[in-house]
């Protein structure tokens, strides 16, 4: 099978032909870097001889590996392809804790994959149980903290919190209580995925020259967006060759607020001597005035890799800077803005509406309803993230892993069986007093003292029914098939179809729809048994790939609006695009002009001047540039300043449209809005 390069320009070619050692590949937006990932894995294949499995190539989401693997089929064949080590971080994580559960757990065997709501949800317990549940607290950030130490790899015993901040604080205590509930359950949480793999090869040479001596190839997309346990993993897994292949552009990285380090590509030669740094800047995407406000707004960046975006398209629409007198006008202007777009010939998905808060959408939302016009909010509720699904696969992971005890205080109750606060809280005692597990004593109620009787029955009854489901797990096991019909008669068996099923028809659509959600799981369970290559599929393979793509879970896109934060549009574009609330403390956010008004923010100027370039960059054929001139502050309208993202624009193919019954702001204005964001500041 031959390789055609043709339509590759010099650059491209230029890296996909590269012989071997560190290559860095600055590939700016829309320049096509997953066309030259392809077909470097594909030369490497077909002429260069390297096996299809040993080449490990890293991206961020599973929609971007599975991008990359429906690519790769033309390119070098469908059995080559799936021999290929295309997956995400943490999806490769899944198959590191499944191959050395032994070197992880200390005994092989099954463990479970916590999502970020289970994470939540131990780190409540832990907080009731030490008591720091006294008062209202954000368990949220306690758990972002967490995050954060985790990623930069500091376990607990060796953070330093700043004694001035109550939640580094409650943080730091409840983290080595989290870790140890962790282990004990033998679950890994979504970051764990990554740190424990990078910690374990860190410090084991043996399997560190087992696993890199697996690849003779890594690759690493967007890799502006590694974190410090990311990179440490990279470095473990990089073949003695040093054939490591990283793309990315620092110019897109606007995660360092969840723990990624731009200095991981801006160093990345420091790194690794020797590197090759290969640029390729020619933008496919989108028209030239839309590159250039792109490229002006990146010239003003502190530190930076030196480029900027070669246009290839022919000129179009000047830039629209559109001044409006309040954000309710803002919003109601865009929904009218939109609507002549549409009528104009635009498809509804055509369009989409962008902004640095999600607060921001409401009023947008407001007016798209008012005007009829249908839209989708990127970041709503996921189908995964459900009332009855969560409940559905807790008690799967049970049934898979007789150690998930928060999986069992989910359900322990649900549907009602007679074990409320006082019952758990004998259990509780009854096992602190034995020093046995949490479940263990549920499985035991016959033995607690002083428990009534209809806790007990219950207890029993939930027991029994999990017993039931592992006994009919080792047979589907055994022939290798039957787990949906299984996982079906298992729900029902614990109550869960009867509670779920509308009693009436008052009841509504809703509450069908409950059970409906439930089904399609059971439906997803199927579908995944049948088509799963492995020669007896297990639910516990199920379960942790469902926490792992769950994380990433998104509807179908139809034929609407796209409202999304400038964090959720990464990866995508739209042949129009609106940017809106382009004002000082916005954007830039006020957390990062002054950095006390958040405790835990970093500030970090640059990071928000590049949230500004990736939803430049998110437009094809038309941008739209907002900002309002007034606000309201404690009851009060104030005057506030333009981003000053919006300076050392190049006004020659800009057009300014201004509605608003009042001038825009003169230099005395300015001063006064300068003033009103100092006071902002301090109230927040």
């Amino acid at each position: 099978m031959a390789l055609s390069l043709g339509h590759l320009d010099e650059n491209q070619k230029q890296a996909v032909l590269f012989t071997g050692g560190p290559l860095l590949v600055l590939a700016g937006a829309g320049s096509g870097k997953t066309r030259v990932l392809t077909h470097r894995i594909a030369h490497l294949v077909l002429e260069a001889g390297v096996r299809p499995d040993q080449i490990l190539a890293v991206s961020f989401t599973n929609k971007a590996a599975e991008e990359m693997g429906e690519r790769m089929v033309p390119l070098v064949g469908a059995a080559a392809a799936q021999k290929l080590w295309l997956s995400t971080f943490h999806s490769f994580g899944v198959r590191f804790a499944r191959e050395e559960s032994k070197a992880l757990f200390g005994e092989a065997g099954r463990f479970s994959i916590f999502d970020q709501g289970d994470a939540v949800g131990l780190v409540r317990e832990i907080a009731k149980r030490e008591g720091l549940l006294d008062r209202k607290m954000d368990l949220w950030a306690v758990l972002a903290r967490i995050s954060l130490w985790k990623n930069k790899m500091v376990g607990p015993s060796a953070v330093k919190v700043n004694d001035a901040v109550e939640y580094d604080r409650i943080a730091a205590e409840v983290y080595p209580h989290y870790e140890a509930a962790l282990r004990s359950m033998r679950a890994l949480d979504f970051d764990d995925l990554v740190v424990r793999p990078a910690a374990l090869l860190q410090k084991d040479a043996a399997l560190r020259e087992r696993w890199a001596g697996r690849f003779r190839h890594l690759m690493v997309d967007e890799f502006q967006d590694t974190n410090v346990a990311q990179m440490e993993l990279v470095k473990a897994l990089t073949p003695a060759l040093r054939n490591v292949m990283v793309v990315g552009d620092d110019d897109q990285a606007i995660y360092g607020w969840r723990g990624a380090e731009v200095t991981n590509i801006l160093d990345f030669a420091s790194t690794f001597p020797g590197t090759t740094t290969i640029k390729i800047l020619r933008n496919y995407r989108s028209i030239p005035e839309v590159l250039s406000i792109a490229n002006a707004a990146m010239k003003q960046a502190t530190r930076r890799l030196e480029k900027s975006l070669v246009a290839t398209r022919r000129s179009g629409d000047k830039i629209r800077l559109v001044t409006l007198g309040t954000p309710e006008e803002e919003a109601k202007w865009i929904a009218g803005e939109l609507r002549r777009v549409h009528q104009d010939g635009r498809r509804w998905c055509d369009l989409a509406v962008l902004y640095r808060s999600n607060l921001q959408a409401r009023l947008v939302e407001e007016e798209l309803r008012v005007e009829g016009i249908p839209f989708r909010l990127v970041g709503g509720q996921q189908f995964f993230e459900k009332k009855e699904v969560k409940d559905a696969i807790a008690y799967l992971r049970i049934a898979v892993n007789p150690r998930d005890e928060l999986s069992l205080r989910r359900i322990l109750n649900y549907p009602t069986r007679g074990v409320g606060d006082v019952a758990v809280e004998r259990l509780e005692r009854f096992a602190l007093a034995r020093q046995r597990s949490f479940v263990h004593a549920v499985f035991q109620a016959e033995t607690v003292p002083d428990f009534a009787d209809a806790a007990r029955a219950g207890c029993q009854k939930l027991a029994r029914a999990i017993e039931r489901m592992r006994e009919r797990l080792e047979t589907t096991a055994a022939s290798g098939k039957g787990l949906a019909g299984a996982a079906l008669d298992y729900f029902e068996d614990v109550g869960l179809r009867a509670d779920l099923t509308p009693k009436d028809a008052k009841e509504g659509e809703a509450a069908k729809q409950r059970w409906g959600n439930v089904e399609f799981l059971v439906r997803s369970l199927e579908r995944w048994e049948t088509t799963e290559k492995e020669d007896k599929p297990s639910l516990a393979t199920f379960l942790q790939r469902l926490t792992v793509r769950r994380e990433e879970e998104g509807e179908a896109v139809g034929d609407e609006v796209t409202l999304s934060s400038l964090h959720g549009s990464k990866g995508l574009e739209w042949p129009v695009v609106m940017l809106i609330g382009l004002n000082e403390g916005t954007l830039p956010h006020l957390r990062t002009i002054d950095p006390k008004a958040s405790e835990a923010a970093p500030t970090d100027v640059d990071e928000e001047r590049r949230l500004f370039y990736v939803g430049v960059t998110r437009a094809r054929d038309r941008l739209y540039l907002s900002r309002f001139l007034r606000r309201e502050l404690r009851g009060k309208e104030v005057p506030t300043s333009p981003s000053r993202f919006l300076s050392g624009l190049p006004a020659e193919i800009c057009e300014t449209i201004t509605q608003d019954g009042a001038a825009p702001l003169g230099a005395e204005g300015n001063a006064a809005s300068a003033a009103n964001l100092l006071a902002m500041l301090r109230a927040r």
